[in-house]
């Protein structure tokens, strides 16, 4: 009677076991223990999933040999990829591939590569010089597919000044968002319209170049002159104003106020100083800064901003090129690299804003401090997303840019105004600065288009201020005159985040669904201390390797003589 109930017992165990294996490969879940919640979807995240009408398929190219990190980027990977499947059911699918391990020679490579760079999947190269030196190239890309469309994710983050573990540990905390990002972009049944501004002296096609380039992957983009209509057209989702150099007349503001009043969202990107570093080419080596007169700060005053009359110094900055002279006779000249103060490298605010969260650092030039203003009758959030250094300092108009700066060794005391605003967000409900002070013939205008009227507040919008129109202007390589990518500082070859960052403004100004929440996610690098572990390396290796080891033998050694002592009596 005993055996049969152990036999009963044993396949009724073995029956158990085979039938949770069997449901954990079509059930996946898994509980969140992490304090910042790494393991869990946001709200926005888990919604858009559900709302899948059809198969989503993810191609992951990370599939090889590789170092530790990227095993790990590629394991958070496949995680996300279940736990987004674990919402979608069989409406998505993904595997993981190396593209060039059935290429038979270098011809095949390059041939892959060059489909696979068009397709926006740049390879990128691993290199290793502990055995001897070795390159490997790989593809941190993740292709998505739905109803047709194709969408390139970039899968690891590269930053400056960030050590690989923090490197891959910003990428693992970005999948959520980029991956959702994605699937989002793909649903959109139309693309959105973003249109740049012109008729005040803007920013040029070509100097826009780069990031337009990037946005019409996935907006539909125009140049409209605001000179020349009566109103901007609602059909615009978002409108940039990049660099305005020329005065905006009233009616030019008032096209403005009414797009916002009536849901528009604006990048603004202005100067309020009058600064070019062209302007030092002269025979004094200097140039007097002083305000540029637009005419739209009392406008950005009423929406909550101010923009200062002010140029920032920083200790953290860019260099530019000056002549030497390399022989006694003064008649040889160099060009040699000097901080240039007036360029300075700014960083993301610690708020967690979605905008700027995971934002490497950004290149500026002639940048002003903002500043919040409290608005009266309006519902505003403001929040700051880029500031400058520690060791800043603030020169008011009118300012003497002299080049001889670079001669005098900076004392960092005086740089004394740390942390100086550079962007703010702002999301609520805005009040019109033309409000109780409509003109006349703007009224008789209104009076003669159908379904327009003046609003003197605002449906609930978003705007972003930035203090320097240059964040947004990509320069150009010397020899071919052809555009670098924005962010790329030619005279250091150092590439910032300043694409990134405008891409998160349009981003966060368009997105109506939160996806965006998800890039808030705060994921902390929990590392070992590496100078204190090399002293005792041996040590460790023992208790990690060894003491299992000893403490499994005598488990067994203890084991067995119970057991003996058990049957001998």
């Amino acid at each position: 009677m005993k055996k049969s109930k152990i036999a009963v017992w044993f396949t009724a165990i073995f029956i158990g076991i085979i039938l949770i294996n069997i449901l954990s490969t079509r059930l996946y879940k898994r509980i969140d223990l992490t304090k910042e919640g790494r393991f869990s979807l946001t709200e926005a995240t888990e919604t858009k999933l559900l709302d899948l009408e059809d198969v989503v398929y993810i191609k992951v190219y990370l599939e090889g040999e590789f170092p530790a990190g990227l095993k790990r980027l590629k394991n958070a990977t496949k995680d996300m990829l279940d736990e987004f499947r674990s919402y979608t059911g069989n409406y998505l699918e993904y595997n993981f591939e190396d593209p060039l391990a059935d290429a038979e020679n270098d011809e095949e490579k390059i041939a892959i590569t060059e489909a696979l760079t068009q397709k926006g999947v740049i390879p990128e190269r691993l290199i290793e010089q502990q055995d001897g030196y070795s390159e490997t190239v790989f593809f941190p890309y993740a292709l998505a597919t739905y109803g047709g469309r194709e969408y390139a994710i970039p899968l690891l983050e590269r930053q400056l000044n960030r050590g690989p573990q923090e490197t891959i540990n910003e990428s693992i905390a970005l999948l959520e968002y980029k991956l959702a990002n994605a699937i989002q972009k793909l649903q959109r049944p139309a693309r959105e319209n973003i249109a740049f501004i012109e008729g005040h002296g803007e920013l040029s096609d070509i100097e826009v170049s780069s990031i337009a380039n990037e946005l019409s992957r996935f907006y539909n983009l125009s140049r409209v002159d605001i000179t020349e209509t009566s109103f901007i057209s609602s059909r615009y989702d978002a409108i940039v104003v990049a660099k305005p150099t020329q005065k905006f007349e009233e009616f030019d503001k008032f096209e403005l106020d009414q797009y916002i009043m009536n849901g528009g969202k604006v990048l603004w990107l202005v100067d309020n100083m009058i600064a070019d570093i062209d302007s030092l080419n002269n025979s004094t080596g200097y140039f007097m800064s002083v305000s540029r007169d637009i005419n739209l700060m009392d406008q950005l005053f009423k929406y909550g901003v101010r923009v200062n009359d002010n140029l920032i110094q920083d200790l953290q900055c860019n260099p530019i090129p000056l002549a030497t002279s390399t022989s006694q006779a003064g008649n040889a000249t160099q060009l040699n690299l000097f901080e240039w103060y007036y360029h300075p490298i700014i960083s993301r605010s610690n708020n967690g804003h979605p905008i700027s969260k995971n934002l490497g650092p950004i290149s500026a030039e002639f940048a002003s401090s903002i500043d919040t203003i409290l608005t009266k009758g309006a519902n505003i959030e403001k929040t700051y997303l880029l500031t400058s250094s520690q060791y800043t300092k603030t020169l008011f108009a009118p300012v003497k840019v002299d080049v001889s700066i670079v001669k005098n060794k900076a004392v960092p005391e005086r740089f004394n105004k740390p942390h100086q605003p550079i962007a703010v967000a702002l999301e609520g409900e805005f009040e019109s600065p033309f409000k109780n002070r409509l003109a006349f013939n703007t009224q008789q205008m209104l009076d003669t288009l159908e379904d327009m009227s003046f609003k003197d507040k605002s449906v609930p919008t978003k705007m972003v201020v930035v203090s320097d129109g240059d964040i947004i202007r990509n320069d150009f390589d010397p020899l071919t005159q052809k555009p670098y990518m924005l962010g790329y500082y030619k005279y250091n070859k150092q590439t910032f985040d300043n694409k990134q960052f405008i891409l998160n403004c349009i981003e966060w100004l368009l997105d109506d669904s939160d996806i965006m929440t998800a890039r808030s996610k705060d994921v902390k690098l929990r590392l070992l201390d590496t100078e204190r572990i090399k002293p005792n390396k041996l040590k460790w290796q023992l208790i990690n390797i060894a003491i299992p080891l000893i403490l499994l033998l005598v488990f067994g050694l203890v084991y067995n003589f119970i057991r003996k002592r058990r049957f001998a009596n």
